[in-house]
């Protein structure tokens, strides 16, 4: 590995625009990060169903993070580590919370409802479903009502974290715990240490950027920031979607190629 690094991504919103999904401004810097052999993890609220094919269309690590660091698939053949909760355990709880509070699940939506709330295909959408470890949804409750919903899913060992488009309810694990096992392996394959950098654009990707020895923040749509915390080395993008995601990680390699 000529360039000691890795690279952990978001997808939606970040190296994957919000709306169309497409990486097109990105692809030069792909195309760098593969001739210096530097791995690039993705690392998604998706499922590795909806992963697989985009990894292997980016020519990306066949390690992926999925379910929000739920699981981590370290190849296609099926090699994987469950992090998180069981969903029928997470389906278990939501169904009784349902006596008392708004919201509509993955599972409640159907793939139809998937396709009107995402605008996937029916394919995608379908892909998107096949979940292990947690349960994506959409409130409809009020506002300040998110906490005691919070609150009562602490009861049952699970957590609520807030993405681009949903909330996600899951067992007790985060990005950050994906992206640090999957480091762990990498870097002791090689037997280097390497520097790791996380790209992320929402509240969901806080843990990942903060473990992250280089922390990007990528703008939303309308151009705010989502996310606060103090970090020692973080970027923010000046853009949103992927052309912010190419132009901040042009900036880390020429800094890490003229070091």
């Amino acid at each position: 590995m000529p360039v000691p690094m890795i690279v952990f991504t978001d997808l939606d919103g970040c190296l994957l625009n919000h709306g169309d999904y497409s990486y097109e401004p990105a692809l030069p810097v792909l195309d760098h990060l593969q001739k210096l052999q530097i791995p690039l993890v993705l690392c998604s609220s998706k499922t590795e169903a909806e992963m697989r094919p985009l990894a292997e269309e980016l020519d990306a690590s066949p390690t992926i993070i999925c379910e929000n660091g739920g699981v981590v698939c370290w190849d296609a053949a099926g090699d994987r580590t469950v992090l998180g909760a069981d969903r029928e355990k997470i389906l278990d709880v939501l169904s009784d919370c349902k006596q008392q509070y708004q919201f509509s699940s993955f599972r409640d939506l159907g793939v139809e409802g998937i396709v009107r709330a995402t605008g996937l295909s029916i394919e995608r959408a379908n892909l998107a479903a096949q979940r292990y470890c947690t349960e994506p949804m959409l409130w409809e409750d009020d506002d300040a009502r998110i906490e005691p919903f919070r609150e009562e899913l602490q009861k049952h060992q699970l957590q609520l974290t807030r993405g681009g488009r949903f909330w996600h309810v899951a067992g007790q694990t985060d990005k950050g715990r994906g992206a640090a096992a999957v480091y762990q392996r990498i870097s002791d394959s090689c037997d280097k240490t390497l520097t790791s950098v996380a790209l992320g654009d929402s509240p969901i990707d806080q843990p990942m950027l903060e473990w992250a020895n280089i922390a990007v923040v990528v703008p939303a749509p309308d151009g705010t920031i989502r996310l606060h915390f103090e970090h020692p080395h973080k970027i923010i993008a000046a853009f949103p979607g992927s052309k912010g995601w190419a132009e901040a990680m042009t900036r880390v390699l020429d800094h890490m190629l003229s070091s």
